[in-house]
Formats: C-alpha cells, sequence, structure tokens
C-alpha cells in the first residue's frame, strides 16, 4: 500500500453561528483533535476579516491533521441561515448578513483538498446526535437549539425531515398567539423574539439596570451586545434571582411550545442545545420538560423524554463533520436530486 492509503482518515466540522464560529478537526471515531474559535461578526472588516480568519483556522486544523497523519476526507459545514445544499451556498443569514450569497463550498476548496458539504447549523447539529449523541437510539426526536436565535430540525421515523423546500424544523418563528397583520405589523410575538439568548440577554440587561444589587450588572454590566449565556448563567449562580426567573419563564414559554408539537408529532425524544443550554443543562432542561409534561396531552407526555446535546458546543462541528461524510456515501441522508 502507498503512503496516502496508510492514513488514517480525518474531517473537519465548522459550526458558523450568529454569535460564534466553532471549528474543528476529528479523527475517526469523532473525537475532537483540535478546535479553533473566531467571532461569527468580525469587529472590524466583515467578510474580509471574517475569510481572514476562517482560513487561518483551517490551515491550522490542516496542518494538525498532516502532523497526526490524517487524510481529511470532508469538510463540513453548519450555517445559521438558509442554504443551497446543492451548491454549498448560503442563501440567507438573517444575523449575519454578510454572508448572504456566500459560497462556503468554493471558498473552502481554495484551502482544503477535499469535498465540502454545507447546510443549516441545526440540521447538522441533530443530525450529528442523532448518529452519535444523545438521540443514537430515537426514532422520531425535535431538536431545539437556543443562541443567537431559536432553531430546530426534526428526526422522523429515523431520518432528518427537511420538508418541501429544506426550512422544516423553524420553530423559531413560532407564533406564540395571534397578532394583528392586516396592516402589516411585524409579528413580534415569535419564540426568537421571546427565549432566545439575544431577547433574554436584553431583558436581563434591562433588569440590571433598574436593580442597584443586580449580580448581573456586576458580572457582565448592563451593555445588552455584551451579555454572553455564560455571563447570565453566572449572575444566576451568584443568587441573581431576578434573573434566574427570567430565564425560568422563557424556559416555560419554549416548553408550551414543544407541548403542542409534541401532541402534533408524538415525538419519542426532544432534544435541547445551543449556547444557552450549554450555560445553563439543568436549569433549562428541568424548566422545559416539566412544562412539557405539565400541558402536553397525558400519552404524548408519556412517550417523550427530554434530553440535553451529548457534544455541547461542538453538536454543530461533529454534526456538520459527520453529515458531510455519510453525504460522501452510497446511501446519503439528503436526496439532492
Amino acid at each position: 500500500m502507498g503512503k496516502k492509503e496508510r492514513r488514517k482518515r480525518g474531517t473537519i466540522g465548522i459550526d458558523v453561528g450568529g454569535t460564534k464560529t466553532l471549528f474543528a478537526l476529528f479523527d475517526e471515531g469523532f473525537e475532537v483533535l483540535a478546535e479553533e474559535k473566531l467571532r461569527s461578526h468580525p469587529k472590524k472588516g466583515g467578510l474580509k476579516s471574517f475569510e481572514r480568519d476562517m482560513k487561518r483556522a483551517v490551515k491550522d486544523l490542516v496542518g494538525e491533521a498532516k502532523k497526526r497523519k490524517l487524510r481529511i476526507e470532508a469538510v463540513g459545514v453548519g450555517c445559521a441561515g438558509q442554504i443551497d445544499m446543492r451548491k454549498g451556498v448560503v442563501l440567507r443569514a438573517p444575523n449575519l448578513a454578510f454572508l448572504d450569497g456566500y459560497s462556503f463550498r468554493k471558498r473552502l476548496r481554495k484551502i482544503v483538498a477535499a469535498p465540502v458539504f454545507v447546510a443549516n447549523d441545526v440540521h447538522t447539529a441533530l443530525y450529528g446526535e442523532h448518529r452519535l449523541g444523545a438521540a443514537r437510539k430515537a426514532r422520531h426526536v425535535i431538536g431545539v437549539f437556543l443562541g443567537t436565535g431559536v432553531g430546530g430540525a426534526l428526526i422522523v421515523d429515523g431520518r432528518l425531515h427537511m420538508g418541501a423546500n429544506g426550512n422544516a424544523g423553524d420553530i423559531g418563528n413560532y407564533l406564540l398567539h395571534t397578532v394583528d397583520t392586516s396592516m402589516g405589523a411585524p409579528r413580534k410575538e415569535v419564540l426568537d423574539n421571546v427565549a432566545s439568548r439575544t431577547a433574554i440577554a436584553g431583558d436581563a440587561a434591562a433588569l440590571a439596570a433598574r436593580h442597584w444589587n443586580s449580580k448581573l450588572r456586576d458580572v457582565a454590566g448592563t451593555d445588552v451586545k455584551e451579555i454572553t449565556s455564560g455571563d447570565l448563567a453566572r449572575a444566576i449562580r451568584s443568587g441573581d434571582k431576578s434573573v434566574e426567573k427570567l430565564v425560568r419563564s422563557r424556559a416555560a414559554v419554549v416548553g408550551t411550545a414543544l407541548s403542542n408539537l409534541v401532541d402534533f408529532i408524538n415525538p419519542d425524544l426532544v432534544v435541547l442545545g445551543g449556547g444557552l443550554v450549554s450555560a445553563m443543562p439543568t436549569l433549562l432542561r428541568r424548566e422545559i420538560r416539566r412544562t412539557v409534561k405539565a400541558q402536553a396531552s397525558a400519552k404524548a407526555a408519556k412517550a417523550v423524554e427530554v434530553v440535553v446535546a451529548k457534544f455541547g458546543d461542538h453538536a454543530g462541528t461533529v454534526g456538520a463533520a459527520v453529515m458531510a461524510l455519510d453525504m460522501l456515501s452510497e446511501a446519503p441522508p439528503i436526496d439532492l436530486s
């Protein structure tokens, strides 16, 4: 056998979220060998800066792969937004407008000589959890990932359900109650605008500004743009009851929305992930599970369990890498014909 054939297989997974972008090099067992992290929104330079940082991060991982004698067989990208999976292009990224129309496939192929597959970040995250993680033995799964936005995805009959045009699982647009749109009024009361980290941080900042003894103000100040999921968690651990009450109330809203979907889809599992869940896994799981069990019909509630994603912050990178590799198989998980 030649030298190339003796090299073990490696993959790269990239998770482009609304706040941060995480890169990871995986071995054949999908263990993280190396990682890189950058802000999805550069402080200066926009797309040019993002590309420069991405190029550096991927080159560093390729260099690490060479040191370990790994052959990169695929690169997977999960990006928050609408994706043309056939072309590997971002059609629209609501929280990263500079990526609208951006071809990750074209750009990454200039850096690493391997097939590149691009999909929605929540679809890749749930796919990875179903293949290797917390949802591995489940047949019908709802995935909800709480971060910059509220993302969702579905596994139906053991397969990732994409819907008519790849938009299935868009729980962030879930309407919480009827609003008047007859005069073109915006649909403000959707899950994204109530239960995302961004929404919670905004209301938490207002609380911190009003209360002189706010733990959150001590931890992170009152600038909503600077309040992270970790800051919210630290404030709660420090005894900030107002922030804890806020987070619990928003988790209950997520649970209420999910209770309707649990009745409608009758899944055996709900997987929770994203930065907010990684920061407060026990609090959010308990509150969401309690609300789902209380509000879903008895039979559907009995059938479903609520769990936290196994891979935490790396759910997206693992899922992107696994999906990219599986798309090269004889039975790809997504039909792009």
